[in-house]
């Protein structure tokens, strides 16, 4: 787990793409919280533009240089 303020994932949200060959990008906004359907969440997702959600977590699955070109920099969350 990765620490980062909201912002800091935003930005990160940007730079992964456009995604390395086998990747994997999985974001996790905020207003998923209060969804305890995964009905729910696929009728939400598509009216809201991830640009303007405030983003509480990032999943990266890849290449292992593309994913450390991305989060390297980051702390680890403890």
């Amino acid at each position: 787990m990765l620490q980062a303020t909201s912002e800091a994932l935003s930005v990160l949200l940007t730079r992964a793409q456009p995604l390395a060959s086998g990747a994997v990008l999985v974001p996790f906004p905020q207003f998923a919280r209060g969804l305890h359907r995964f009905e729910d969440y696929l009728a939400e997702f598509p009216l809201r533009a991830l640009s303007n959600e405030t983003i509480d977590g990032l999943g990266f699955y890849g290449p292992e240089k593309w994913v450390r070109s991305l989060t390297g920099n980051l702390k680890l969350l403890r």
